[in-house]
């Protein structure tokens, strides 16, 4: 029996090494050159890829999916891959995530803010600004913006008056005042007049004719179904006495209102 001396083994071990280097690197070159094809098919739209990549040990195409917020075949088709298989020192075009959101109109009602649309549709308000091309932070009723579809947050924003209180808005809506806290980042039980407020939970919607002022705390009104009472903030009942008869979209939670328009 032939036996194998340790130099030799070693050897063999280095020249396995060299080999396999060799190959990776033939791979690698023939993804990259793959790649600029790709682009060149494509059109040379390397304006739609924000990040090029380089491949490194332990990288899969789903750990990378997730850390640029992509998914596994948005980078396959960005890379023309026929698998999911990755080599490192490979090249790898990230798309940019924006290019992949969907985007609907939305219409800015009185009380909206960048800030409260950011936390409402799960955005930031840099990403807003980038998105409709905008310089200045200021936004005006009855004008339209893009923003990202498919929020998953439930619930509807109130604008504080005088009067109120962090305990009295979370009694008056059904919420926990640590929650409503909690929801809209307060480091301290403290509200401001004209501050925008997130209720989290489903509200409902309703049409109807303002009739008047109940008493201090509410206000009577009237749909297709007949009269119903609803919760006011404190204060606010005169303003809901001075537009008797009128037509208004109430959006209201636990029977008090919350906003009209």
């Amino acid at each position: 029996m032939t036996t194998i001396s340790t130099k030799r083994k070693q050897r063999i071990a280095e020249a396995r090494k060299k080999k396999a280097k060799a190959r990776n690197k033939k791979i690698a070159a023939a993804t990259a050159a793959g790649t600029i094809t790709a682009l060149l098919l494509a059109g040379g739209k390397a304006g739609a890829c924000s990040t090029e990549y380089t491949v490194k040990k332990n990288d899969t195409l789903y750990s990378l999916a997730k850390k640029y917020e992509v998914t596994v075949e948005q980078l396959m088709e960005a890379n023309i891959l026929s698998s999911d298989k990755i080599y490192i020192g490979q090249k790898l075009l990230v798309p940019d995530r924006k290019q992949h959101k969907e985007y609907n109109p939305y219409t800015i009602k009185n009380g909206d803010t960048l800030y409260s649309l950011a936390k409402k549709y799960e955005t930031t308000v840099e990403e807003i600004m980038h998105t409709n091309e905008r310089t200045s932070y200021e936004i005006k009723t009855g004008e339209t913006l893009s923003l990202p579809a498919g929020s998953t947050q439930i619930g509807e924003y109130y604008t504080v008056v005088p009067g109120d209180t962090l305990w009295g808005i979370a009694h008056r809506y059904g919420v926990k005042a640590e929650e409503l806290s909690r929801e809209n980042g307060l480091k301290m039980d403290m509200v401001l007049i004209g501050q925008n407020l997130f209720i989290p939970g489903k509200a409902e919607v309703t049409e109807a004719v303002i009739i008047g002022a109940d008493d201090s705390f509410s206000v009577e009104f009237k749909d297709q179904n007949g009269e119903f009472v609803l919760k006011v903030p404190y204060g606010t009942y005169g303003d809901y006495q001075n537009k008797s008869g009128q037509l208004v979209t109430l959006i209201h939670k636990n029977g008090a209102v919350i906003s009209t328009y």
